[in-house]
């Protein structure tokens, strides 16, 4: 038997103990389902594509672009 702090308070409890007797905080953590592991994933992905994109256009450097009917100063 040892003591292992809680993951939220940090209050040293036994190994054999599934709750912290502290904050009530399961000692082994909660495991989330990987549907919520998933989604999260998506989400961030969903807004640092755009992000980074926006970015990466601010960054580059804007091309002039010439017009396509200029008048000559040469005029036959």
């Amino acid at each position: 038997m040892s003591l292992e702090p809680c993951k939220v308070c940090g209050v040293l409890n036994s190994s054999e103990e599934e709750i912290c007797l502290s904050c009530g905080f399961p000692t082994k953590g909660r495991k989330r389902p990987l549907i919520f592991q998933v989604a999260a994933v998506v989400l961030v992905l969903a807004f640092l594509i755009p992000l980074i994109a926006t970015l990466i256009n601010l960054i580059k450097p804007q091309q002039k672009q010439l017009p396509t009917n200029t008048k000559t100063s040469l005029n036959l």
